[in-house]
């Protein structure tokens, strides 16, 4: 009899553990809050695609993903943060590569920058959409983002003779009310130490094709003519800052679109110990 009451309780330990095993990964348990993993966002974006996209001709080891805006679409419902009142508005590079993608908590996005509105937590993020741009850095060194697209498009005779679609640059300086001169520096920094007059600025285009500078009438010295891949403008004499809500490009003039793949074993999870897990069961 004292046999089997010492066996009794060792057969319940055997039968729970034999229930355990026959579902190895349950469904009805709450989700991992302890070791949360996301994928930076960088590793989506393909540098070698996004040289090919600007210029074909150039080596692949230039990184040309500084040029462009970012918007985060999700894969089930389209929403972008474009589409909130608390963003509406894209994300430049270096804010953009520092987000990551959280499959476990809904395959949204996700940033440290406790500044960044809670709008670009997008869930199920299916796909990145990018708007070539230029920086413009007023004076008092505030810097404007502005998505070339979303600026007045005109045709313009490029430097094969041919029509191509252009911006005008004074239209990049809509915010600023004067300046005495603008420098047009490109991706690699060529350009700093060479100044426009405001008759220049007002006479010139950029290219959004071939990627270059045009001045149809402006006489300039033939290193200035022809800037390649501007990345920001740099304005000088006027210490006011930039007023001016610029259009974003729509999102049917995207320039190149990236989509989230679906089999993630090919790219490196980062722990984020910093993850807000409390929002993982909501």
């Amino acid at each position: 009899m004292k046999k089997l009451l010492y066996l009794l309780p060792a057969l319940c330990l055997l039968l729970s553990m034999t229930a355990c095993s026959e579902n190895d990964n349950p469904t009805d348990v709450p989700p991992d809050t302890t070791h949360v993993y996301g994928y930076q966002l960088e590793q989506f974006i393909d540098q070698a695609t996004v040289t090919d996209s600007v210029d074909a001709t150039a080596a692949d080891s230039l990184d040309f993903r500084g040029l462009f805006a970012y918007e985060i679409v999700s894969g089930t419902d389209g929403f972008s943060p474009r589409q909130s009142s608390f963003a509406g508005y894209d994300l430049n590079w270096d804010t953009f590569r520092s987000g990551y993608l959280v499959p476990s908590d809904q395959g949204r996005t996700w940033f440290a920058d406790p500044n960044l509105p809670s709008a670009f937590r997008v869930k199920h993020a299916g796909y990145f959409r990018m708007y070539r741009k230029i920086e413009v850095i007023a004076a008092d060194n505030s810097s404007q983002m502005i998505e070339l697209r979303g600026l007045p498009i005109h045709q313009v005779t490029n430097w094969d003779g041919n029509p191509e679609d252009a911006i005008k640059l004074s239209d990049l300086l809509q915010g600023i009310a004067s300046y005495d001169s603008v420098s047009i520096v490109c991706f690699d920094d060529y350009g700093l130490g060479r100044y426009y007059q405001p008759a220049a600025i007002n006479d010139g285009y950029y290219l959004l094709s071939s990627e270059r500078t045009i001045f149809p009438t402006a006489a300039l010295p033939s290193n200035m003519k022809k800037m390649k891949k501007v990345a920001y403008l740099h304005v000088y004499g006027a210490a006011t800052g930039q007023v001016h809500a610029f259009d974003l490009a729509p999102n049917t003039a995207a320039d190149i679109i990236f989509t989230v793949p679906a089999d993630l074993s090919g790219y490196t999870a980062t722990e984020l110990t910093n993850y807000p897990t409390k929002d993982l069961l909501d």
